[in-house]
């Protein structure tokens, strides 16, 4: 990588699991496919809307399935957004979701040339830093906790966990939740994982339990049993396109 400069790239990984550091900063976008990942002691997924921001030197582990592809923007230090002090992970926004896009299809065209990338690598960059802005800074214990659902909900994640995320005991916690959202926590954090096991299973051709496990759910029959209870419809219908 030049000094000064950014790199762009898509790739795809083969299935299983690795485990590296490396001495400049890395973000990851999700194109198609899903991405499970440990940074520190933080872990998530990177698929759907979810992207990670992995600071130089940091330790981190990564397993795929499938088919994937995902855009990774390498960053010397001095070109990097700054770290969440919340979660490396964050929420890609609609505009940073179609720069994604638009990179995967340059990329795969070659007809971005040097300048073209730099200029787009930039562009990426400033959107990834609002997006974590966006995710960690400013944010009410409320949207904090939304946060570390999306960023975590394929964990076994409990509401006493979200809560002391969120800075509150778990009774003031359900309290306000419902008060500002109109859901409980437990139904906020099921949407969730069924925005992101109805997204996979439209984009990807990944078996359904291996969805519902990547989703959050602990078994297929647990994410076809929520689907039908809340949305009135299952994985098979979904994929065949009748609901």
């Amino acid at each position: 990588m030049q000094s000064g400069r950014m790199r762009l790239s898509l790739r795809s990984y083969r299935e299983g699991e690795d485990a590296h550091s490396h001495g400049f900063h890395q973000a990851v976008l999700p194109v198609d496919g899903v991405m499970d990942l440990t940074v520190g002691d933080a872990g998530g997924s990177i698929a759907y809307r979810q992207g990670v921001m992995i600071m130089r030197g940091a330790r981190h582990v990564f397993r795929t399935r499938g088919a994937n592809r995902f855009i990774v923007l390498d960053m010397l230090p001095g070109a990097a957004p700054p770290a969440s002090q919340r979660s490396p992970f964050f929420d890609l926004d609609e505009t940073l979701v179609q720069l994604t896009r638009y990179a995967s299809g340059e990329l795969v065209s070659g007809g971005l040339g040097a300048e073209g990338e730099f200029h787009l690598a930039a562009l990426i960059a400033g959107k990834i830093r609002r997006c974590l802005a966006a995710s960690d800074g400013g944010l009410g214990p409320i949207d904090r906790a939304i946060g570390v659902m999306r960023a975590r909900h394929a964990e076994r994640l409990t509401m006493a966990q979200v809560a002391r995320a969120a800075g509150l005991g778990v009774s003031r916690f359900h309290d306000l939740f419902r008060r500002e959202t109109g859901r409980t926590p437990a139904e906020m954090l099921a949407d969730i994982r069924l925005d992101c096991a109805e997204d996979l299973l439209g984009r990807t051709r990944l078996p359904i339990a291996e969805i519902a496990l990547l989703v959050g759910f602990s078994e297929q029959s647990a994410l076809t049993r929520s689907l039908r209870r809340r949305r009135g419809t299952t994985p098979r219908a979904l994929r065949r396109g009748d609901a």
